[in-house]
């Protein structure tokens, strides 16, 4: 099981999420944000914590407009992780 927490943009509220993968993760993400919401297809570097573990970020956009293009500035919510 890993711990993901999602961060609402522009808010600073956050969720923890607890999934024994990122797939069953991202769905639980979706749900929270409401099912039309465009993920990123991949996660990118998010730095590291202050261990110095490898951490990602999964991007969330309202819809596939907003998604096109951007690298997180019109994101909704991002979905991160500790990574082994």
């Amino acid at each position: 099981m890993s711990n993901y927490v999602l961060n609402f943009a522009g808010t600073g509220a956050t969720s923890e999420i607890v999934a024994d993968t990122d797939t069953d993760a991202i769905s639980q993400a979706e749900e929270l944000l409401g099912a039309d919401v465009v993920s990123a297809e991949q996660w990118d570097a998010d730095g590291t914590n202050d261990e110095g573990q490898r951490m990602e970020r999964l991007l969330f956009w309202a819809s596939e407009a907003d998604a096109q293009n951007d690298p997180g500035a019109r994101a909704i919510a991002q979905l991160t992780v500790v990574r082994p």
